[in-house]
């Protein structure tokens, strides 16, 4: 009796993984393979703005008073709150300053002239490809799609291990089904830690914030409209604020007072400054940095350490640790820190896209075993009719060459062209709705998967040479470069999956029976 239960469980336990994968598999799929491009979107977004191509620069020779006394020549700048990106904060070059409530000014910190920003419109690629992965394009319901979804997944995650540990799998690719199956179990089976908590802080980001507000305003009876009003004085402990005097002082080099924060707290690679009373006796400077010797508790949203200066006697005022807070904002900041990777080398971020691009892989395998399961017969060949298969094609693969051609407009449309990303945006909807098309148009999934990956490789090389074309290779930084030999690695790669890629369901079968001898 015992048996027959168990026997029962383990049935409807596969059911409800199958039932719940075969229904959050394309869009997490896709919050997966616009997440890889995201993680190197400090990368991207220098790579798309021809303003940004400027030389590296030792951040403590930058005469960042100069730049703040030409933004001040403006009668609506705010003189209070003056926010300064300094170059190498999200892989920006430039020096940025601005204030919550205006438009940011952009300047060379060589020759601190003001740079022509490109403005959203014009270019916005990195962007874009970031709220793709969170569904933002479709605004509330996209994002709550793809929260729930992240949910689901999560419960995908848990009753796998549980059938892993519950099923003896053999792991021999014996035929297709075996094959998707082994590839899809192995994988996760290695990257399930990663991939879950990767996954919760997405489904707290998109379901937990946007629930927030109502939940504050339930638990405070009204007085709360957002989680700030509840959490904010934990996670947010905000400092006294520095009254003014109203008495004139001359202002420090802010980048002496730099060198000064280097010596007072060494482990610290400093991002931002925060000026508060400028031109006042009480003038302070906060010289906000990220402790990479303390990684997952520092550098992002809650937990911001910083070393804080009066700008006119020079005198230190405040040496914030990352280890001067309370246990629940280190929690916070280890929950977002996992998702957001704020601080982390290049190597650490591929790494990531590694992992989470195998991730992308078992899901489309997964697929893949659903749909073989699926496949019915015609004239003693099995032949895949059915819709999911054609809708997955497109979304999975038909997307590969829709993101290309995102790349090559970006320098193939001219930059004086109106609404140029809103044309870019059209484009790459339209070539992707059309790979829906051609899936059902070509009958054999095969050969429809070899040309959309075929195409893509070949595009997005293509991207890499208009760039190439566009722009002296002697001006370009190693970080510029870097996103062209990475455009065109991936193409060859994709190039090469086109070729090795069967033909046919026949040629598939014939291909792992030699792969198994």
């Amino acid at each position: 009796m015992e048996d027959s239960k168990l026997k029962l469980f383990k049935q409807r336990l596969f059911r409800l993984h199958i039932a719940a994968g075969i229904t959050f598999s394309i869009i997490m799929y896709l919050a997966i393979f616009f997440g890889v491009f995201a993680i190197f979107l400090p990368y991207i977004q220098t790579w798309e703005k021809p303003s940004r191509y400027i030389e590296k620069v030792d951040i403590t020779q930058i005469d960042y008073n100069d730049m703040v006394s030409k933004v001040l020549k403006d009668p609506n700048f705010p003189r209070d709150n003056i926010i300064i990106n300094i170059p190498g904060r999200m892989g920006d070059p430039a020096v940025s300053i601005s204030n919550r409530f205006v438009k940011p000014v952009v300047f060379n910190p060589i020759t601190t002239e003001k740079l022509e920003d490109e403005d959203k419109t014009v270019t916005n690629l990195a962007e874009f490809l970031n709220q793709l992965h969170y569904g933002q394009p479709l605004k509330l319901i996209g994002r709550l799609s793809f929260g729930f979804v992240a949910v689901g997944t999560m419960v995908l995650v848990i009753t796998g291990l549980i059938l892993i540990y519950l099923f003896k799998f053999s792991y021999k690719a014996k035929n297709q089904q075996a094959l998707f199956s082994t590839i899809h179990v192995k994988i996760f089976t290695w990257a399930f830690i990663p991939f879950l908590l990767i996954t919760l802080t997405g489904a707290v980001m998109n379901v937990g914030l946007i629930g927030a507000g109502p939940m504050s305003k339930i638990l405070t009876k009204g007085e709360a409209n957002a989680i700030d009003g509840v959490v904010g004085s934990v996670l947010f402990p905000q400092n006294k604020p520095t009254k003014k005097e109203n008495i004139s002082a001359t202002m420090l080099p802010l980048s002496e007072l730099l060198k000064k924060a280097n010596e007072v707290n060494p482990q610290l690679t400093f991002k931002q400054i925060r000026l508060i009373n400028w031109g006042d006796v009480t003038a302070k400077a906060e010289f906000v940095g990220y402790n990479p010797y303390k990684p997952f508790l520092n550098g992002g949203i809650f937990n911001i350490p910083y070393v804080s200066f009066n700008i006119h006697t020079g005198e230190l005022i405040e040496n914030k640790k990352v280890l001067d807070n309370v246990f629940p904002v280190f929690v916070a900041e280890g929950l977002f820190f996992l998702h957001f990777l704020f601080g982390i080398d290049i190597f650490s971020r591929f790494l990531v896209a590694f992992v989470m691009a195998l991730c992308g892989v078992a899901i489309g395998f997964g697929v893949m075993l659903w749909l073989e399961k699926k496949a019915k017969k015609f004239q003693g060949k099995v032949v895949f009719y059915h819709w999911m298969g054609k809708l997955s094609l497109a979304t999975m693969i038909g997307v590969i060459p829709a993101t290309a051609v995102l790349f090559v407009l970006q320098w193939s449309l001219p930059f004086d062209l109106e609404d140029r990303f809103l044309w870019q945006q059209g484009i790459f909807y339209n070539v992707w709705l059309f790979t829906l098309f051609w899936s059902f148009y070509r009958t054999n999934s095969y050969e429809a998967s070899k040309e959309f990956f075929l195409i893509g490789g070949i595009l997005f090389i293509v991207a890499s040479i208009f760039h190439l074309i566009s722009f002296n290779p002697m001006i370009l930084t190693s970080n510029i470069l870097a996103v062209d030999i990475a455009l065109v690695l991936f193409g060859i790669l994709l190039i090469l999956i086109a070729i090795k890629l069967p033909k046919n369901r026949d040629e598939f079968k014939l291909f792992n029976k030699n792969q198994g001898k």
